[in-house]
């Protein structure tokens, strides 16, 4: 075994225990759908450096079966179209907060089965890959496409998170460039590997790239509400004082501050326990979330159960829809058989005075929203349980 082959297989070997020790962190936090993708991107890549390091120790090994040569080879070509797969799928649960439908899924593994299948059929045809009777690997005529599948899937990636972040505010477009960037890192070692065989630093390239990817989370947990996953109010303050920069964009559109609680909040927590509670926290948060999303607006759990949101709208009218459109929103999709979910919301327009002074901006909002829990139904609509009468009403 030459010195060239075990100095490859160490850092091969280093760059396995980065992405266990990452998927591991993780883990240990708090599970999303997003934080599941990601493990599992890290494990398919921990799974595809090992198998190119195995490689590389047994290639041109007399000794062992030219059969195992061709398995890991045919795993590793596998690996190497399922593993971006797995990137646009982590890509899209952070852009769309879903996973894809089950139509999208059978369409994007297309060229990953494809991949699989010429891996599967070179054991007879040469065509991707050969292994000679010495046990050492050669390139076949189409060897190319181990390389042109996965730069498809990393170049439609990149153009994924660009395209999001286009139209996103300051902080979610830094975001997307962020990705962007590190997908680039893994697409130019493998363009620099396809044009210099002998070089070897994709898997370098890739860990770099996966340790930014894990520092980005990381960062971004910081800022959310481990309840609900919206904004916290650290990522509010952040988000805002970005957005007060222009208040007014040139179309028109003005900056505006939406406050809104739960109606009778602590009577639901009151009368139907704290977990009960959670649910309807949790409910108000995926409306917010649904609405904003059409509205390219910015949601916030900043404490308990208080919820802010920063939108721009053409006018005071079009900020009144909007506070209608959420206030209706929340109401189909927490409301049961004992409560009814609604909450109260005040919003006020930002001016050009508030860049210096966001907290002030967000107190006007506040106090708008008391002026609108003046017009909340009363409590015995709100709860339908009979219990609910024996309640007294503490907020």
């Amino acid at each position: 075994m030459t010195a060239e082959k075990i100095l490859y297989a160490e850092l091969n070997l280093l760059c396995v225990v980065i992405m266990v020790l990452l998927a591991r962190k993780l883990r240990r936090a708090d599970k999303s759908i997003e934080q599941t993708y990601l493990s599992a991107l890290l494990g398919s890549l921990a799974i595809m450096i090992l198998l190119d390091m195995i490689w590389e120790l047994i290639d041109g090994v007399a000794a062992i079966p030219p059969g195992i040569n061709y398995l890991l080879n045919i795993l590793y070509f596998t690996a190497t179209a399922v593993c971006p797969y797995l990137g646009l799928k982590y890509l899209h649960v952070v852009f769309s907060g879903k996973s894809f439908t089950k139509k999208q899924t059978p369409l994007l593994l297309l060229p990953a089965a494809l991949m699989f299948t010429l891996a599967v059929l070179s054991v007879r045809t040469g065509w991707l890959f050969s292994v000679d009777q010495t046990n050492t690997y050669h390139r076949g005529p189409l060897f190319r496409l181990q390389y042109i599948i996965p730069f498809s899937y990393m170049l439609v990636d990149i153009a994924v998170a660009l395209r999001w972040g286009h139209h996103q505010p300051p902080a979610r477009h830094k975001k997307a460039i962020r990705l962007a960037v590190f997908l680039v890192l893994p697409l130019l070692g493998s363009a620099l590997e396809l044009i210099l065989p002998n070089l070897t630093i994709v898997c370098t390239f890739l860990t770099i790239a996966m340790v930014s990817t894990i520092f980005d989370f990381q960062q971004e947990m910081v800022t959310k509400d481990a309840l609900t996953q919206l904004s916290n109010r650290r990522d509010l303050l952040l988000h805002l004082t970005d957005a007060l920069e222009n208040p007014v964009l040139p179309d028109g559109q003005a900056l505006y501050v939406l406050f809104a609680d739960i109606d009778y909040f602590k009577s639901i927590n009151d009368n139907f326990g704290h977990l009960e509670g959670d649910h309807a926290l949790c409910h108000v948060a995926d409306a917010l979330r649904l609405v904003c999303r059409s509205a390219n607006a910015f949601p916030a759990r900043i404490s308990g159960d208080e919820f802010v949101v920063v939108f721009r709208a053409d006018s005071d009218r079009g900020a009144e829809i909007f506070r209608t459109a959420l206030k209706d929103t929340v109401r189909n999709a927490g409301s049961n058989d004992r409560y009814i979910l609604s909450v109260s919301a005040g919003y006020t327009r930002a001016l050009s005075g508030d860049r210096s002074d966001p907290a002030g901006l967000l107190d006007r909002a506040d106090s708008q929203l008391y002026e609108a829990k003046k017009n909340r139904p009363s409590r015995d609509i709100i709860l339908r349980s009979a219990a609910s009468a024996s309640v007294p009403d503490r907020r």
